[in-house]
């Protein structure tokens, strides 16, 4: 196991779209290409941990995934898992969190994210139930026991109205009591910061890893860069801000620059 260390930066690997999804444009060897040249920009630029998502497969869909695609994404994450040498983590979307740990287990791989992994909410696809039970049952039969399982608390893209009786510490607390190994906190949607307030109270009441999902920019990581542990970061990194546009590089050095200087403050 690859362990993340204290203020981590996670620079996310957006997958071309797969194949079955409607944007696949047919060239698997493509698909790898481009994810070894966001890998490669990743460590030029000293991030120390990197993310794989299958992003470009909008719309989402919840398991079954096609195996194609998870074939593909097994073969991605096995050439960057030699190319790489920091904790590499995976998340298939919409809520495949025993896909991402089969993934993971086949590839080497360090950590998922998972969505869902206490109580149930409605993803874009419906509903997502609680998978933990699951999930770290096939953790055990596939001795892996080492990848950790790092789970959004109040999910991002999702209603939470039937966990409307539920503080974001009451998941916390659930997803602790299950054996989750981090908490994820984001905002409502991709690319906007989390509430402050809900990242204070959630580092109150747990002493677990607490990661930031989702929202970070140049602009805003020092105000935040004291409430998490890790960060994980996408879109910040690409033309304008955009979630699924091309890497920049210049976007790229000028938030690890202060990110390195925020780090050395510690």
């Amino acid at each position: 196991m690859k362990a993340l260390k204290p203020k981590s930066l996670i620079g996310v690997i957006a997958l071309e779209a797969l194949p079955g999804s409607p944007l696949y444009g047919g060239n698997d060897e493509h698909i790898l290409t481009h994810a070894l040249q966001d890998l490669e920009q990743y460590k030029e630029a000293g991030v120390e941990s990197v993310k794989l998502e299958n992003d470009f497969d909008i719309p989402y869909i919840q398991p079954p995934i096609p195996q194609e695609a998870i074939d593909l994404v097994i073969k991605i994450a096995t050439e960057i898992r030699d190319r790489f040498d920091g904790p590499i983590g995976v998340q298939m979307l919409e809520a495949a969190n025993l896909t991402s740990l089969e993934i993971a287990a086949k590839a080497n791989l360090d950590w998922i994210r998972v969505e869902g992994f206490v109580y149930g909410h409605i993803g874009p696809e419906g509903l997502v139930k609680g998978s933990a039970g699951e999930l770290l049952r096939l953790r055990k039969k596939l001795s892996c026991e080492h990848i950790k399982i790092f789970a959004d608390v109040k999910k991002k893209h999702s209603s939470h109205a039937i966990t409307a009786d539920l503080d974001i510490t009451d998941e916390v607390r659930q997803a602790e009591l299950f054996l989750v190994d981090g908490i994820i906190v984001t905002s409502k949607f991709t690319g906007i910061e989390p509430i402050a307030e809900d990242l204070i109270k959630v580092r109150k009441i747990t002493k677990l890893p607490l990661i930031i999902g989702s929202g970070m920019t140049s602009d805003n990581i020092e105000d935040f860069f004291d409430l998490a542990d890790y960060f994980i970061v996408g879109s910040d990194f690409r033309k304008d801000g955009k979630f699924l546009a091309e890497m920049e590089v210049d976007r790229l050095t000028k938030f690890v620059t202060k990110f390195k200087r925020l780090q050395a403050r510690q």
